[in-house]
């Protein structure tokens, strides 16, 4: 198993989510961060002498974090490539790491088979029926 952890525009989530889970990610989670480093810049519009917090107030960075099989990797992290490159800096970053185990906590499944069968049913339009869980 793997953990694919990307760095992207807040402003390409909604499209990258959308499509990630067309490839068939298990689910994505979306996390609202500030980062410094890796290529990131401060807010330009901030005075050369602003604290360190006062810099990197504005800046629109989200993670996503993808729990996923192995051989579902390059998929989908083509899928975060293809939707996140601009060819300008600042596009993001993705990660790609192992994952020891996953354990769903409702019935005890674990590895892979814990990753699986997770999204809530569709109804026959392909919608998720609300508050159901699978």
């Amino acid at each position: 198993m793997k953990e694919i952890k990307a760095y992207i525009r807040r402003d390409e989530v909604n499209e990258v989510v959308e499509k990630l889970d067309d490839a068939g990610a298990p689910g994505v989670a979306v996390i609202d961060i500030h980062p410094l480093g890796y290529g990131y810049e401060g807010n330009p519009f901030a005075p050369h002498r602003a604290g360190l917090a006062d810099r990197y107030r504005h800046l629109k960075i989200v993670k996503l974090e993808i729990m996923c099989a192995d051989d579902e990797v390059e998929p989908l992290v083509r899928v975060i490539q293809a939707h996140c490159c601009t060819g300008n800096r600042g596009d993001g970053m993705i990660f790609v790491s192992n994952v020891v185990d996953a354990i769903r906590i409702c019935e005890g499944a674990r590895g892979e088979a814990a990753l699986r069968d997770i999204r809530r049913p569709k109804d026959d339009e392909g919608t998720p029926r609300a508050g159901t869980v699978a």
